[in-house]
């Protein structure tokens, strides 16, 4: 509860900052600001060599073992365990049929679907749609802020960070766990397999950007800038005056889309 308690301050104090710089368009970030980058590259390195010794062999197991039809299912799960948070932030963007949608997707995976592992909404004509509160807030225009590569978590800003610690408190998911040994092992479950999943889909992305990149570090800093732009303007496309960096002029969308998923 402490830890809760402090999240949401921390959240707070980040929100009154930002909501400093926002204006009346949703933001657009053109060039990388980091101004952490020496204690970012440190973080980078760390994650990096998490991610070696976990992560990325699971993933490649994962990869190799699994059928398909079990990827497919993980795949629909950890978007459905998504939907309260999706619904409840295109509520807060405005936007009550996308709410509503998500909300209608929850139910009907949840319970047709079996927990979500098979995705019967898409089935009946209702997209998936992700949407989380740092999305909210670029859509109110609030840019990203400084760069901060997250222990573990890897690439965020200011706005996303802030973002992911009203998510957490908001998620109605982490309030059952602290009430009920079902909710905690269906929250944790869910960490894991969202771990995976992602880790999974980005794989061949990735790998081809690592050995493309002179440096990963910076390709990867610009490939989170464009995934975020894409994702805050739901797949549209870009507007006429954000004009990329040179730093950004690699052509990214197939890992742009794969970690979208």
């Amino acid at each position: 509860m402490k830890f809760r308690i402090l999240l949401s301050l921390c959240a707070a104090g980040s929100l009154s900052l930002l909501t400093a710089c926002a204006s009346t368009e949703p933001a657009q970030d053109t060039s990388d600001y980091d101004p952490l980058e020496p204690v970012n590259r440190v973080v980078h390195g760390v994650n990096g060599a998490v991610d070696f010794m976990v992560l990325y062999p699971a993933a490649m197991w994962y990869r190799d073992i699994a059928p398909e039809p079990v990827k497919t299912s993980v795949a629909s799960f950890v978007r459905n365990i998504n939907e309260p948070l999706n619904s409840f932030n295109a509520l807060l963007q405005g936007d009550p049929d996308q709410a509503a949608a998500s909300f209608q997707r929850f139910i009907m995976n949840s319970t047709l679907g079996f927990l979500g592992f098979n995705d019967v909404a898409s089935d009946f004509g209702i997209p998936y749609r992700r949407e989380d509160f740092g999305q909210t807030l670029a859509h109110y225009g609030i840019g990203g802020g400084p760069y901060i590569v997250l222990p573990l978590l890897g690439p965020s800003n200011l706005r996303d960070t802030a973002g992911i610690g009203v998510d957490y408190v908001a998620n109605p998911l982490t309030w059952g766990a602290q009430n009920s040994d079902t909710a905690e092992a269906l929250y944790l479950g869910s960490v894991g397999l969202t771990a995976l999943h992602y880790r999974y889909a980005t794989i061949n992305q990735l790998n081809e950007l690592q050995k493309s990149s002179i440096d990963y570090y910076a390709a990867l800093r610009s490939l989170y800038r464009q995934q975020r732009n894409q994702m805050i303007r739901n797949g549209g496309p870009s507007p006429e005056f954000a004009v990329e960096d040179e730093s950004a002029s690699f052509d990214f969308d197939d890992a742009v889309e794969a970690a979208s998923q």
